[in-house]
């Protein structure tokens, strides 16, 4: 999974990141404060922006972030005893989750 993150975080950067907070740092009506800025990501891109910390450790912060985010996100997750775990790179995911609906479908009808 950490790998995927950074994978995903290079992506990001590589398909224009950074420019993209510039141009909504741009607009004006945004600041750090709202929520939609506090993402991650978004969050570590402005306060590099800012000045808060060089460039040259935006990715470093976003992947920690997005790690403890992603870590957060799984303890949550195995609270729920109704969950159903399939591997976003299994080659049967697809089918897996259209049986598991069939199956919950019936259950609730």
């Amino acid at each position: 999974m950490h790998g995927r993150i950074a994978e995903r975080f290079d992506t990001m950067l590589a398909a224009g990141f950074i420019d993209e907070i510039k141009a909504l740092r741009a607009r004006g009506d945004l600041t750090p404060d709202l929520p939609s800025m506090r993402c991650v990501g978004y969050r570590q891109a402005w306060e590099a922006l800012d000045g808060d910390y060089p460039i040259s450790e935006l990715r470093d912060k976003g992947v920690f972030a997005t790690r403890q985010l992603a870590k957060r996100q799984i303890t949550w997750l195995r609270s729920m005893p109704q969950r159903h775990v399939v591997a976003c790179d299994d080659p049967t995911a697809l089918q897996q989750v259209l049986d598991l609906v069939k199956i919950n479908t019936k259950v609730g009808a």
